[in-house]
């Protein structure tokens, strides 16, 4: 599950420096049957005043998807979909096992790109890949649409 908590520009990351902002249930918790038991990987972007949250839904090789929250606060997020944003791949292919562990990176030149980690393996070994998010009506969509390619 996730939380938010905040501490002061001049922290030293003590525990006492931290307060924790959401004291009366987590700010995302597994709903969906995809997510199974675990909210975990959460990445942050700011798009025209919104945050929006990458997050991976379910244990590792579960298998492991992704999809996405928004929020005005930071506190309180509600999801964008209700299916995976981002799938685990077809039996065979390099994904099979999981799509996680996600992380929206807003490059400097304006294009952005979900990096995930993959693997066929069950675990045994995995790859990184990555998808280039477009944004339309403020919701994120893959530039290259729902089908992966294999990563180098």
């Amino acid at each position: 599950m996730q939380g938010v908590a905040m501490a002061p520009a001049s922290t030293s990351f003590n525990r006492s420096d931290w307060q924790n902002l959401s004291t009366t249930a987590p700010i995302l918790k597994p709903e969906f049957p995809w997510e199974k038991d675990c909210i975990e990987g959460a990445s942050v972007i700011e798009k025209n005043g919104q945050l929006y949250m990458f997050y991976a839904g379910a244990y590792n090789n579960a298998p492991q998807q992704i999809s996405v929250a928004t929020s005005s606060d930071g506190i309180n997020w509600e999801r964008l979909f209700v299916e995976p944003f981002l799938t685990n791949g077809k039996p065979g292919e390099w994904n099979e096992s999981q799509s996680g562990h996600p992380h929206i990176f807003a490059n400097p030149s304006g294009d952005d790109y979900l990096f995930f980690q993959g693997n066929k393996t069950n675990g045994k070994d995995w790859v990184l890949s990555n998808v280039e998010v477009a944004w339309e009506n403020n919701l994120p969509k893959m530039e290259s649409g729902n089908s992966l390619q294999s990563p180098l």
